[in-house]
């Protein structure tokens, strides 16, 4: 463990901002917990208890905001809200519209939460208090503020991620099947293809994510965007929408995430004093060019002895 992680931590409670994880068996919930201004906040991890916040950055089940679709005190934008509503049946939570600030009171203790877009996927928010910013995912990170502490994500994070979108490619597309995740990918794919004036079909759970959202899919488009395990049933020409390399069918590279580089070009435009990296894999690469810019960095590991 780096020797200097208490230090680091310490000097965090200077910013009322007190992280660390929950333990569940043998190992920790979900992502992580802090305390700020004396109410406990869990962010994109599994409910917490009576009173204690739960911020919902957006919609993917790797940020288990279905864990918390009946929790009263969940946080969710209007869009995350309505997605858990189409996954899970309802959301209890608390909703607010991306951009707005919300208050939070518990007894006497008021706490003003300001919202941010980060462009990952229909209703995806960032959360600043204070001088902490919590992004979730981000895949464009221009509309975020600067802050001095940055909790943000490092999905690719290694140097080897480094990619571009191929939206020309995407919009030369016709009368083919395309694979997307379908919470989030489907639905910003789907409404691209449609301002080109592309007719598109979406299939499963994405087509009434897509309806509930607005988003003006046909019932038989000459596009058909599937989840990528179905394309191996697909006629015609196929192709997977994402930046990763393990798939088999040829690849068009439409991301929800910053690469490499814009990780670094996020922590450049906030300009925190320090940087957690809570979701994802940093790399060492990545911790050591975020300290060369002159920040303290954190990752999730190294909160694991600040567990209760």
């Amino acid at each position: 463990m780096n020797s200097r992680i208490p230090e680091i931590v310490e000097e965090l409670q200077s910013f009322d901002f007190y992280p660390f994880r929950r333990r569940w068996g043998s190992g920790f919930r979900p992502h992580f917990s802090f305390k700020y201004r004396s109410v406990v906040w869990h962010v994109d991890s599994s409910r917490g208890t009576a009173g204690e916040v739960n911020l919902i950055t957006h919609a993917h089940t790797d940020h288990y905001g279905q864990r918390n679709a009946k929790n009263p005190f969940a946080l969710a934008s209007e869009e995350t809200a309505t997605i858990l509503e189409v996954c899970c049946g309802g959301f209890s939570g608390r909703i607010f519209r991306v951009g707005e600030t919300v208050r939070i009171r518990k007894n006497e203790t008021k706490v003003k939460v300001k919202t941010y877009p980060t462009h990952h996927m229909h209703g995806s928010a960032a959360f600043m208090l204070g001088d902490v910013l919590i992004t979730g995912d981000v895949k464009d990170y221009r509309d975020l503020p600067k802050c001095r502490v940055l909790v943000t994500e490092a999905t690719y994070g290694s140097p080897e991620f480094v990619f571009e979108d191929e939206i020309d490619k995407l919009l030369s597309v016709d009368r083919a099947a395309l694979g997307a995740y379908p919470i989030g990918k489907s639905q910003k794919v789907a409404q691209i293809l449609i301002d080109a004036g592309k007719n598109v079909s979406v299939e499963g759970k994405a087509e009434a994510i897509c309806r509930r959202l607005g988003i003006d899919v046909c019932d038989s488009g000459e596009v058909v965007i599937t989840s990528p395990r179905e394309l191996k049933n697909k006629a015609g020409r196929k192709y997977v929408l994402t930046a990763q390399k393990f798939y088999s069918f040829p690849r068009i590279v439409v991301s929800d995430h910053v690469d490499y580089r814009g990780i670094l070009e996020m922590v450049e435009h906030c300009d925190p004093e320090y940087v957690l990296f809570y979701h994802g894999r940093a790399s060492e690469m990545l911790v050591q060019e975020v300290k060369e810019m002159g920040c303290e960095v954190l990752t999730l590991e190294d909160l694991n002895f600040l567990s209760c």
